[in-house]
């Protein structure tokens, strides 16, 4: 090869005769992913097939001004998914692509990014070829990666980070996403979350992350308007929040993420990278990982001499409300109590109440005298007791360094919480009351519930009579029958919701009949009192 000139690539008329090759035939229709956000990050076949196109089926992100330069007699139909606004379904969008084809035009779907990074671009595909049309796929730039790098933030630094997760995080982070963001090699890229960024924070922490952790959101990426705020976990979403910053954006976490870390003069790190190798053995050694983290990423239990962590235990929903109120709750418990906070859940949600206990309290067996104290308390987010408390929560804490605590109730303080959110629903002289439990088999469980009705009697000044959701009776509808006897014309049966957070049990008391429903106890400061005062209780103290 020695004294051969090197290879070069095509210049000129010839790169021009090369882009014919990529042909978008009647009848066919051509994914296109294009790009990030600035117009000219799209691919070169992607514009090649765009400009071949009879019909182009937009979305709202990318390279919109690409579609000011088709021609006049090419059609536009815009499709673009906007926050809380979807003019069309995906199953649309699919019949669409399908009608366009037979109809013999020649069709491309203009989407953002790369179809197949959290595009949906294989239901589309799948559609299209359900239907027999022919249908191909240009990659595109995703902003999973082109948003990080626009702000400065390298997904992947040797030395500092050697892996990249991308999760949709229009929802609850997952096991999996917890892992990454507890690993001090990886970095995770958080997309079509801005909005639900208190909600990522609050779970994030309530699992062990730490509030020293990196991040960066980006966004408008590539584009004029493109803006980056940095900050941690402790305080991004007051950064955010300053700075206006809203869709569409990326949220980057990770120690790439850190303000300054491009910044020779700044990344005091820089001299610890290692010479040799690529993957994980290239990190840098004493890198830092998640409070109460192994370096294996996993929980670590309490050191001799900390406060045992508090682990809030609830029943779990798949209500997004409930699960806001549930981490408002522990927050706000988190901000008073000696020591850490995690959360566990007994059903439908992760993580569960073993798991967590596994991870910060020891076999009883496996430990030393001199560690011979309790290293988690499970306080049951929970009202009263019954299953949940005896055999899930007193399960998980058999044969650990760890105790549980008391159910929250009875407690006058939850009356007190139930008498104001009565009042925030317009409770009236001459309503009836009835207080709706959530119900249990439990006989004490049952006992429970009643004596809280009688505490909340005692507070309101009248009889508040009881109804069950579940398992117990009377059944709230009974319930709500039985008070609406006797009432003149006009007067109405009014409900105490006594569950913790909105969700299944809630939905079922709000529909027995009642003519008004008050809200449930959710995130209030007694609430986390009592929660306190259990764990402090459970300690002996």
């Amino acid at each position: 090869m020695s004294g051969q000139p090197a290879s070069r690539p095509a210049e000129g008329p010839q790169v021009e005769a090369r882009l014919v090759e990529a042909r978008l035939e009647p009848g066919t229709v051509a994914l296109v992913g294009g790009g990030p956000g600035a117009w000219d990050l799209i691919t070169v076949r992607g514009l090649t097939l765009l400009r071949q196109a009879d019909v182009v089926v937009a979305d709202r992100l990318g390279p919109r001004s690409l579609l000011d330069e088709l021609a006049d007699d090419v059609e536009v139909i815009d499709v673009g998914k906007r926050p809380g606004a979807h003019p069309l379904s995906q199953e649309a969008i699919g019949a669409l692509l399908v009608r366009l084809a037979q109809d013999g035009r020649r069709v491309v779907r203009l989407k953002g990014g790369d179809p197949f990074v959290l595009g949906r671009g294989g239901e589309e595909v799948l559609a299209c070829r359900a239907a027999g049309i022919d249908v191909m796929v240009v990659p595109g730039v995703t902003s999973a990666l082109a948003g990080p790098a626009a702000g400065d933030v390298p997904v992947t630094q040797r030395g500092t980070a050697v892996a990249v997760h991308i999760v949709n995080a229009h929802g609850d982070l997952g096991p999996a996403d917890l892992a990454a963001l507890a690993d001090p090699g990886t970095t995770t890229v958080l997309m079509m979350g801005v909005g639900w960024l208190p909600r990522l924070v609050a779970q994030a922490l309530l699992n062990g992350i730490s509030p020293a952790t990196p991040v960066a959101v980006v966004q408008e990426a590539t584009l004029p308007t493109q803006r980056t705020v940095r900050g941690t976990l402790a305080d991004i979403e007051q950064v955010v929040a300053d700075a206006g910053i809203g869709h569409p954006a990326v949220i980057v976490v990770g120690r790439t993420a850190a303000d300054g870390f491009l910044h020779p003069e700044e990344l005091a790190a820089a001299a610890d990278v290692p010479a040799h190798g690529a993957g994980r053995e290239a990190l840098a050694e004493g890198a830092e990982i998640a409070e109460g983290l192994t370096a294996d990423g996993l929980p670590a239990p309490a050191a001799p001499g900390t406060a045992p962590v508090l682990i809030g235990c609830s029943h779990g929903t798949r209500s997004r409300e409930g699960r806001d109120v549930l981490r408002a709750l522990l927050t706000r418990i988190a901000a008073q109590a000696p020591g850490p906070v995690r959360e566990a859940f007994v059903d439908v949600q992760a993580p569960d109440v073993p798991a967590v206990v596994a991870a910060h309290a020891e076999l009883a067996e496996m430990r030393t005298r001199e560690a011979e104290t309790v290293q988690a308390v499970v306080v049951p987010l929970l009202l009263s007791v019954g299953y949940h408390v005896k055999d899930d929560i007193g399960g998980a804490v058999a044969g650990r360094a760890a105790t549980a605590a008391g159910p929250l109730g009875p407690d006058p303080r939850l009356a007190e919480v139930m008498a104001q959110r009565l009042d925030e629903a317009g409770l009236r002289d001459g309503d009836a009351v009835v207080m709706a439990g959530s119900g249990t088999r439990d006989p004490e469980g049952v006992a429970q519930v009643e004596e809280m009705a009688r505490l909340l009697s005692a507070r309101l000044g009248r009889e508040a009579t009881v109804g069950f959701a579940y398992a117990a009776t009377p059944s709230v509808p009974a319930a709500v029958a039985a008070a609406r006897e006797g009432l003149p014309k006009g007067g109405r049966v009014v409900v105490a919701s006594y569950v913790l957070a909105p969700g299944h049990f809630h939905d079922l008391v709000s529909g027995a009949g009642a003519d008004v429903v008050a809200a449930p106890l959710g995130d209030h400061e007694l609430v986390a009192e009592i929660a306190l005062e259990r764990y402090e209780a459970a300690l002996g103290a």
